[in-house]
């Protein structure tokens, strides 16, 4: 077992360095994993940019992986050296309220990987044993890295409660929302689907989506009062986190009805309108990652329910990570989902 390995180091905001760090050992419950492949995230490129708000300094990047696990730490149940897994990047205190709950996503000392602790952007990564899921077998490591949005996503349209014949607007077409609008169309859902690039459209009209609409060239609201005849949407999902798109959700939801707020700003406050909320009685729901969605988003991308691999649009070595989170944060060259590969 080697002792060192190459990381993607960021010392501070706006730099990167490819480095030798020690690999660590996994304590008790914990496994070691050669990572395959790690998919960047919009939060990478927060902490890239030092904007944001659980990333420290120095810090390993990197939580959407996969890989084989390398090493199994004592009382680590369940898994086995050289297993195929997909992480789930939570580690949790198991014994606070939310934990002792089962709502282990609310863990009072929660702490994921890539933010507050050496994450994914290097050769190996640690991970709780419960959460090293089996990598279905038809899935590639690039595939299985990205269950983390898919899993993420599961939980946001779960715990908005959509299903069969509600009509869904979803702001964003980025990796969240299309993996959201999959997940909506495989309630029952009817969708639209909004975003500023055209080649996300297109691709999400082919993911099922059953409306698209670029709103630099059309009137959202317009669209949904249009398609519902002025009642406005059942439920309405925010994958953007933008100040203008999170203030126009209470203009696209019908009275009653539900707004999920996937993206945030990272703003402590926000213009919203709370009279709506009130006089409209509408639900407005937040979502923090996953709680055991995992198990049910792997088997919906093992059976074909859900496409991951159409989203992929880039790979890089861990060695160009820099370059990489350069393209994602630009958006040039139709970057969509890009992927930091390993070379094994």
């Amino acid at each position: 077992m080697k002792k060192k390995m190459k990381a993607a180091l960021c010392p501070r905001p706006g730099e990167m360095v490819i480095t030798e760090v020690d690999v660590p050992e996994p304590k008790e419950g914990e496994v070691l994993v050669e990572v395959r492949a790690t998919g960047l995230c919009g939060s990478d490129v927060d902490g890239f940019l030092g904007r944001h708000p659980m990333i420290g300094y120095p810090i390993i990047m990197g939580h959407e992986c996969s890989g084989v696990i390398a090493a199994v730490g004592k009382n680590a149940r369940g898994v086995h050296k050289g297993d195929a897994v997909v992480v789930e990047p939570f580690f949790t205190c198991k014994s606070c309220p939310s934990c002792l709950r089962g709502k282990y996503n609310l863990c009072k000392d929660l702490r994921i990987i890539g933010h507050q602790i050496p994450g994914s952007l290097a050769e190996y990564v640690l991970a709780e044993a419960r959460f090293a899921h089996p990598k279905p077998e038809n899935l590639s490591f690039e595939e299985g890295a990205i269950a983390e949005p898919l899993s993420g996503s599961l939980h946001a349209v779960k715990r908005a409660g959509i299903g069969v014949g509600d009509f869904t607007v979803i702001i964003g077409c980025g990796t969240i929302g299309s993996f959201s609008l999959q997940h909506a169309k495989n309630a029952g859902a009817e969708v639209l689907i909004a975003d500023v690039q055209d080649f996300k459209l297109s691709r999400a009209r082919k993911l099922g989506a059953d409306h698209v609409l670029n709103v630099n060239r059309e009137d959202l609201k317009a669209k949904v009062d249009e398609l519902t005849g002025g009642l406005g949407a059942d439920k309405v999902i925010e994958a953007v986190g933008l100040p203008e798109t999170l203030v126009q959700t209470t203009k696209l939801v019908r009275r009653g009805g539900t707004i999920m707020l996937i993206g945030w700003s990272g703003n402590k406050t926000d213009q919203f309108d709370l009279t709506s909320v009130t006089l409209d009685e509408l639900t407005v729901l937040g979502t923090l990652g996953f709680c055991w969605d995992f198990p049910a988003a792997l088997n919906l991308a093992g059976r074909g329910k859900v496409d991951l691999k159409s989203i992929i649009s880039h790979k890089f070595p861990l060695e160009k990570t820099r370059e990489a989170i350069e393209l994602f944060q630009s958006g040039k060259d139709n970057a969509w989902k890009i992927i930091i590969t390993y070379g094994k």
